[in-house]
């Protein structure tokens, strides 16, 4: 990649995909975040700092997360809509690595992330 920001999704896009679009922090003029509601109405929080490339998904109340997902050296943030199934791509593109944490919100949550798997 060797971009020095992150892409990501114009507001439009994070609305029409997830429903709600990113809000600033009002600590720093690089980190974004988007909270939507699972199938299950718990709490889903997809924060992402533009300038330290970094993304961070959670899932849960405050301090009760039951998933939380970590990511730096992002490349694009990317959303989807296909077969019926909305979410989020986080691109991971360094040196000798590359990984895609895909993240499908509706209609129900889940998670693919090659950095987890464990093998036979």
């Amino acid at each position: 990649m060797g971009s020095e920001m992150m892409e990501i999704p114009d507001d439009l896009a994070f609305l029409e995909v997830l429903g709600a679009t990113p809000e600033p922090s009002e600590y720093d003029a690089d980190v974004w975040q988007v909270n939507v509601q699972t199938e299950n109405s718990e709490p889903l929080t997809l924060t992402f700092d533009i300038g330290a490339r970094s993304v961070r998904l959670t899932r849960g109340a405050v301090g009760e997360f039951d998933v939380e997902v970590y990511r730096e050296q992002v490349g694009r943030l990317l959303l989807y809509s296909r077969g019926g199934e909305r979410g989020i791509v986080v691109e991971v593109d360094v040196p000798s690595f590359k990984c895609d944490l895909v993240v499908a919100i509706f209609p129900r949550f889940r998670l693919v992330d090659p950095m987890l798997y464990i093998g036979n």
